[in-house]
């Protein structure tokens, strides 16, 4: 399960010193700029790790007229510990079996060494379409998606990432074929086509794929030119499914007409094509990358449902909320007696009070909001300050 790493307050550098495990979210530099005074991602007890008087930090920052201070807090919670206890509390939440997630991952990554070796970008059909069929048998099964959803690192984000939105895709499927607002078999399509989506990036240089910066016109003609090359290579590979390839062509279409290749409009874009609009957008911002750190959950849904009826299709968008929640799987919170809890699963027909997992003891507990009579006060895990200049960089060619 995807969850997030720490969550953000802002507090009076008084009380630094009771926040041990925290750090500071920003460097503290020096008048010029040019020194870092204190590191940021460094935890407090580091810091004054071998001081005689840890007060020095305090007055340091005293001295420079900082009296408030944003710091971020660690929120770990051991995920499978968490499923254990879910299992017990709620027998009702299914996900997908651990093995098959593990099989998939070992299967993407032949695949994706498959596509690149010797530069011949050739797609191992049987491969694909065994697990696409399998994958969309598991997602037909579960009740919740987000617990299913692989971490990643760098190196493996690209297969991660095709896994990830191939669940996601499949599973908004399926909720739309539950409000019959499509048919049974876009599930399998949308599963297959979450795998295959992205595979034309093997073919982009990775200095072009990893650049920490803004892409200038001739790097983004090529970044964009991903969608042909996997149009192409499922082609040749003899993946010849109209709607599969059809999504696939158009997962960067936006509802608006803004997006690209064709501009496209509304319900001219393929039903496959706006539900991998919103499962590439979901996991691409939940996870880290060379040039990005990940946001979180909430952050993610967030921005997906502010674009409502600009980039996405709002029955989509109605579809991931009933499906995800309120408050997604991963995202940090304050309940209404004050204590910080991790978001774990959704509560069926109460998008309000999900299951969380908090500390207690030492050990995580999952307790069910609705049963306990408490309510989220408020989400720890976004800060309003950093949405706007957030959603304006965010893009993803």
């Amino acid at each position: 399960m995807k969850t997030s790493s720490s969550y953000k307050m802002r507090i009076s550098v008084h009380d630094l010193l009771n926040y041990p495990n925290a750090y500071l979210s920003r460097d503290v530099l020096s008048q010029t700029g040019s020194t870092v005074l204190i590191p940021s991602r460094v935890p407090i007890s580091k810091l004054t790790e071998g001081l005689e008087n840890p007060k020095r930090i305090i007055d340091s920052l005293e001295r420079m007229n900082i009296r408030n201070i944003d710091i971020e807090i660690p929120q770990e919670i051991d995920s499978e510990e968490v499923m254990l206890r879910l299992a017990e509390l709620d027998p009702s939440v299914t996900i997908i079996d651990n093995e098959v997630t593990q099989n998939a991952q070992a299967v993407m990554g032949d695949i994706f060494n498959n596509v690149t070796i010797n530069e011949k970008y050739s797609i191992p059909k049987d491969d694909v379409e065994d697990l696409g069929r399998t994958l969309s048998r598991e997602v037909n099964k579960v009740s919740q998606i987000a617990l299913s959803l692989m971490s990643s690192d760098n190196d493996t984000y690209t297969q991660s990432h095709a896994l990830n939105v191939s669940l996601l895709a499949g599973y908004i499927a399926k909720k739309l074929v539950e409000a019959k607002k499509a048919p049974a078999s876009v599930i399998e399509k949308a599963t297959l086509a979450g795998l295959l989506f992205d595979i034309g990036k093997t073919t982009i240089p990775k200095e072009i794929l990893n650049k920490s910066g803004a892409l200038n016109q001739r790097e983004m003609e090529i970044m964009r030119g991903h969608i042909g090359a996997s149009i192409s290579m499922c082609r040749e590979a003899g993946i010849m499914d109209k709607e599969v390839l059809d999504g696939i062509a158009t997962h960067h279409e936006k509802y608006d007409g803004s997006g690209y290749p064709k501009g496209l409009v509304g319900t001219q874009i393929p039903i496959i094509g706006r539900i991998l609009a919103v499962a590439d957008t979901f996991d691409a911002m939940t996870s880290s990358r060379v040039y990005k750190a990940a946001v979180s959950s909430k952050l993610s849904f967030n921005f997906i449902m502010s674009a409502n009826e600009t980039s996405f299709d709002p029955d989509i968008c109605k579809i991931f909320i009933a499906g995800m929640g309120v408050y997604p799987p991963g995202s940090v919170v304050e309940l209404s007696n004050g204590v910080i809890a991790t978001v774990v699963a959704m509560t069926s027909g109460n998008l309000l009070q999900p299951k969380v997992a908090i500390k207690e003891n030492g050990s995580p507990k999952v307790i069910d909001l609705a049963a306990e009579k408490l309510f989220i006060k408020r989400s720890m895990d976004v800060d309003p300050r950093d949405d706007v200049n957030f959603l304006e960089d965010t893009s993803w060619p």
